[in-house]
């Protein structure tokens, strides 16, 4: 009997301004997830989403 593993990583993503997740971590948490689930069919959890940086004109 095969038994399931689990695996834990980091996804480290560059966002330019321009694109739609830019502003918003968590709609790229999202997109990476929908990938892993619906196209790989694999069961994922996503925690402690953070922005690595700040630009001054993240908001703007």
């Amino acid at each position: 009997m095969t038994v399931s593993r689990t695996f834990r990583f980091a996804l480290i993503v560059t966002v330019a301004p321009d694109q739609r997740g830019y502003h918003d971590p968590e709609w790229i948490a999202d997109a990476a997830w929908g990938s892993l689930t619906n196209e790989y069919g694999y069961e994922c959890i996503i925690e402690a989403i953070e922005a690595l940086d700040s630009p001054a004109d993240s908001r703007t």
